[in-house]
């Protein structure tokens, strides 16, 4: 036993040694530190990461803008209205069948987004999480918030909301948000196209794909005459023949909604030639209850189940209404009986209650608040809106059908509340004094904005003191695109911002792009077009140039180039530095680039991988010689290392990348 152990331990010894040969003979390149480690064991110091999105929003949302926020868009005010703030950091319009799949280019820091389309007819914003590195948004399997149409009842009836003020109501309410319960069979899915939506909101938006700001459509306000609903007692067909109209149905066609407040919509009717002087003569038949519909305000979850000032989470489970409900509406002769016949020389006005439903009651006379303010289309009863009383306006568009527009906030836009009317037969309302919307749909472009940050060390490749501050450029990139994404014109501002005493080298600043990315391109004055490596030199020395800019516009001719061609990456564009610029076209010159970013034909290849250097990333992999960061950068203070100004850098490297990841933003200077 004794002589097995010590043969086991003679064997052990002679294994250690055999080891230890090893040690001193085999190469080992990890230990060499004249050789690197594959380029893959290096982080990479990227602080952007490519998302995949599907957003999904059907047929409604064809060629729809999307925009994609990484904080929330939609701010309010004490008044309850609310504006869109802050740049989105992408934008791209939807396909014919309202999706889009493809990847987006984000901050890493970005866990939550925002997609926010001001289409008309999808959810307006709705809230998104980052999972796994992908994006889904799907707007189509809603549960439909209105109920469907059922064959007409033998016995109609309207339900009573407040005997006393005359207002009635064609449906009851099926939950606590206001989702018509259809009692008279009479709704049913609407018969508008996406191209006439898009139409109107072109009309009413100036052309423009997005709200332009301090909308005014005051243009087509118009006498009531002109505003509300007459059917004409003849009318002249095709034929230029008078035909007499006994009767007409009229049905009610809800567009979208924009506005803050939970609105009633409703209709009333008179005799043309007998117009009550105060709506206390007419009966007011609410339409729909609660005019909100999914992802539109007040859709924000910091809002939900607020039931003191009435603002809930409309997801598309429970948004009381959808885009492109159609309604028929019923009239009331004076002995009560209902039909859904209007006679001839009868007048349709409309009236909504601003902010008049309530949410979390059962009984529709609870939920709808007639103390509220009626807004009616027949201005002059207005007499709260001193300055402002007409509060409707209505246009003619293609087939006929009348486009209403409601304002119901202070603003002059109109389109807090949206909906068509149309009849059988349309010649009955139609009015050769009301505005028309050219059926022409115009042709839209969309900007896209965004806002990076270059800094540079020049030390490369011996390494020091990792200040990151040398040259600092502030880079600002503006694609103009159509609705099929094709880019028409790229404009580039480049800007450098570092400290006067950041360096003393002469380092010039170039941008390298792809072959088939230049299209028609014009130079600021005094920049180079190196033809050798399809640089553009923009200027020779940075410090002599702190806080100009210099512009560099791309043109590309229509159907050349796509969107999502145009990244900022390595292999499209491509900003380094050249320090100690002798002049364009000098061959082994010094080029600092961004980690594992690859130099031009003109660098001087014996620098790249000798010294400090491993893929322009310290060997150490603790410091980069370039960074790329999201919107501005402070420059930390001259021989500091970036790490001590900003204290998560440090921890950010060492998760390699997955922790602290807005490290820039938080910036600490130090006494040095």
């Amino acid at each position: 036993m004794r002589v097995n152990q010590l043969l086991g331990m003679g064997a052990c010894f002679a294994m250690l040694a055999l080891a230890g040969c090893m040690d001193k003979d085999v190469y080992d390149p990890g230990k060499d530190p004249t050789v690197l480690k594959p380029e893959s064991e290096y982080f990479d110091f990227t602080t952007t990461t490519n998302v995949a999105f599907e957003v999904n929003y059907g047929e409604i949302g064809s060629n729809a803008l999307i925009e994609i926020f990484t904080e929330d868009p939609v701010s309010y005010n004490e008044t309850g209205s609310f504006v869109i703030q802050g740049e989105p950091v992408y934008k791209i319009f939807a396909d014919a069948k309202g999706r889009f799949v493809g990847d987006v280019e984000l901050p890493t820091a970005a866990k939550v987004v925002y997609v926010f389309s001001p289409t008309w007819g999808v959810p307006m914003c709705v809230e998104a999480d980052v999972e796994n590195g992908k994006v889904t948004v799907n707007e189509t399997d809603a549960v439909s918030r209105a109920a469907a149409a059922t064959r007409a009842k033998s016995k109609l009836e309207l339900v009573t909301v407040n005997n006393a003020q005359k207002v009635y109501s064609l449906v009851e309410i099926d939950d606590r948000y206001g989702k018509a319960k259809d009692i008279n069979g009479l709704i049913e899915k609407g018969k508008l196209s996406n191209k006439f939506i898009s139409n109107v909101q072109k009309a009413l938006w100036k052309g423009k794909s997005t709200k332009p700001g301090n909308l005014d459509n005051r243009n087509y306000v118009r006498d009531t005459e002109r505003v509300n609903t007459t059917i004409a007692e003849t009318y002249q067909d095709e034929h230029g023949q008078t035909v007499t109209v006994t009767d007409a149905e009229l049905f009610f066609t809800f567009l979208t909604e924009s506005g803050w407040n939970q609105n009633v919509v409703g209709y009333y009717y008179y005799k043309t030639n007998e117009c009550p002087d105060t709506p206390s003569g007419v009966t007011k038949i609410v339409i729909f209850p609660n005019a909100s519909i999914t992802g539109n305000v007040p859709y924000s979850k910091k809002y939900a189940g607020q039931q003191s000032g009435g603002y809930y989470d409309y997801g598309k489970k429970n948004a009381p209404l959808e885009t492109n409900q159609r309604v028929q509406l019923l009239f009331q002769d004076n002995e009560g009986h209902l039909s859904t016949k209007f006679p001839a020389g009868y007048t349709i006005g409309y009236f909504i209650i601003a902010d008049g439903f309530k949410c979390g009651e059962d009984d529709l006379d609870d939920a709808i608040n007639t103390k509220k303010s009626f807004v009616y289309s027949n201005k002059e009863w207005n007499k709260n809106y001193e300055g402002q009383q007409a509060r409707f306006i209505s246009l003619t568009a293609e087939g006929g059908t009348v486009v209403y527009g409601v304002e119901d906030g202070g603003d002059t836009s109109y389109e807090d509340v949206l909906f068509c009317i149309d009849a059988n037969p349309n010649e009955a309302i139609f009015d050769p004094d009301r505005p028309v919307i050219d059926p022409d749909e115009p042709e839209v472009s969309e900007t896209e904005n965004t806002y990076l940050s270059f800094a540079y060390e020049d030390i490369w490749p011996s390494g020091g003191d990792y200040d990151l501050n040398d040259v600092i450029i502030e880079y600002h990139r503006s694609i103009t695109f159509n609705k099929d994404n094709y880019v028409s014109e790229v404009k580039e501002t480049y800007e450098p911002v570092q400290r006067d005493d950041a360096a003393t080298n002469r380092n010039a600043f170039a941008v390298q792009y792809a072959t088939d990315q230049r299209g028609e391109i014009v130079l600021p004055s005094g920049a180079v077009d190196e033809t050798q490596t399809n640089s553009i030199i923009l200027f020779p020395n940075a410090m002599d140039v702190r806080n100009q800019k210099f512009v560099i516009t791309r043109t590309f001719a229509a159907g050349v180039m796509k969107k999502d061609a145009l990244k900022v990456g390595n292999s499209v564009l491509n900003p380094y530095i050249i320090v100690d610029y002798e002049g364009s076209g000098k061959d082994n010159r010094t080029e600092v680039h961004l980690p594992k970013a690859k130099a031009t034909n003109l660098a001087n290849s014996d620098q790249i991988g000798k010294e400090a250097d491993a893929y322009y990333v310290n060997k150490d992999g603790k410091h980069p010689f370039a960074i790329s960061i999201p919107g501005t950068f402070t420059p930390v203070t001259e021989t500091v290392m970036i790490d001590k100004e900003y204290p998560d850098f440090e921890k950010w490297v060492e998760s390699s990348g997955k922790d602290y990841t807005d490290w820039y933003k938080n910036y600490q200077e130090s006494s040095n």
